[in-house]
């Protein structure tokens, strides 16, 4: 029956069993956070537990591909699993590039990425895919050098000898392809040393070489593998390097700011990147991981002999560097515009435009 003092009893044993229920329910709860974060913590110290993808954005067989397999199967062998290289090509790098960017942020999908798709293509194609800001690096692999290179047959000998025909008359530089770095160390050259140099852009380096061997253009700054084969045969004269480091493939050439171009330096670079979001731990094992993969022996000989020094950086100085570089670019590539508009060459030409030279 009813009554007060009844409801009031009931009322008593409700709340009360309401607050244990609810008390172990907390505790509960609480005790499934707590495994939650032990198993996420022991995830992240077994990693990794899988293969890991490493994205090269190039096609097989160059020097970025090389540097891929090589560095993949130390880094591979650091971290007890299997890295398996995909080669993704297309756009200068970007449609790699964004491809990862949507990739999980797990650890277990990585790019390795060119200079120039983190600091040129983002200015240079208007829609590149990505964001910058959506990739992370993991660590610098190394640093390719380019070369200036001429006819055999030039009269161009040296570095002076250059300077001094390009500010007497129009020197035309080949490369393969606007905003590729052979371009846009040639305009550096032209801009910074007052020198008059035309631009003549190719599909690819191949035919800019032929053209250079065949006396239609004066000169080329490519990197060292694109060329080296025509050095060695006596075909083209290497007169120097844009990078100041020393370079095994061309032990005998110096640098072309030792040779009168003063403060001009300049290396394009390899690192891995890896989607924004990966856990801090994670990106330490893989940063760790790569910089004892480039302490070794065999893995340095294989990458200088592919022209790439190898050369770690923590993901701090790669961010760093890209922010510098990106500014660079971005002013020359302005500059460049102002001056004229890209187009692209396709390698035909008459006498009339571009008389042979040598």
């Amino acid at each position: 029956m009813y009554n007060k003092e009844n409801a009031g009893e009931a009322h008593t044993v409700k709340t009360e069993l309401d607050v244990n229920v609810g008390r172990r329910g907390v505790l509960g709860g609480m005790a499934g956070l707590l495994a939650l974060s032990a198993m996420r913590v022991q995830a992240q110290q077994a990693y990794p537990q899988r293969p890991i993808n490493l994205v090269v954005p190039f096609t097989p067989s160059g020097p970025v591909d090389l540097a891929g397999r090589t560095v993949g199967a130390v880094l591979g062998k650091n971290l007890g699993q299997s890295i398996v290289v995909m080669n993704r090509p297309g756009a200068g790098g970007s449609n790699a590039a964004a491809e990862l960017s949507r990739a999980q942020p797990d650890g277990y999908q990585l790019l390795l990425a060119l200079d120039s798709i983190m600091t040129i293509n983002p200015t240079f194609y208007q829609d590149k895919g990505f964001a910058t800001q959506s990739l992370d690096p993991v660590g610098m692999v190394g640093e390719l050098s380019s070369v200036l290179v001429v006819n055999s047959k030039s009269p161009i000998q040296s570095v002076s000898d250059f300077v001094e025909h390009a500010r007497k008359t129009t020197v035309f530089s080949g490369s393969g392809g606007n905003g590729t770095a052979g371009h846009l160390y040639a305009e550096w050259l032209a801009r910074d040393f007052n020198l008059k140099i035309e631009h003549v852009p190719y599909k690819g380096l191949a035919p800019a070489v032929q053209d250079l061997i065949a006396g239609e253009i004066n000169c080329i700054v490519a990197l060292i593998p694109g060329v080296l084969p025509h050095i060695k045969s006596g075909s083209l004269r290497a007169l120097g390097l844009t990078s100041t480091r020393p370079q095994v493939l061309l032990p005998d050439v110096l640098p072309l700011s030792a040779q009168g171009l003063d403060g001009f330096e300049g290396a394009s670079w390899l690192a891995l990147m890896a989607p924004t979001g990966v856990a801090p731990e994670t990106l330490s094992i893989l940063s760790a991981a790569l910089s004892t993969a480039l302490q070794d022996s065999e893995t340095i000989k294989r990458l200088q002999t592919a022209g790439i020094d190898p050369v770690f950086a923590d993901p701090k100085q790669v961010r760093e560097r890209i922010a510098i570089e990106t500014e660079r670019w971005e002013t020359l590539l302005a500059q460049i515009k102002r001056k004229t508009a890209a187009t692209s060459y396709s390698g035909a030409r008459s006498p009339s435009v571009l008389p042979r030279l040598v």
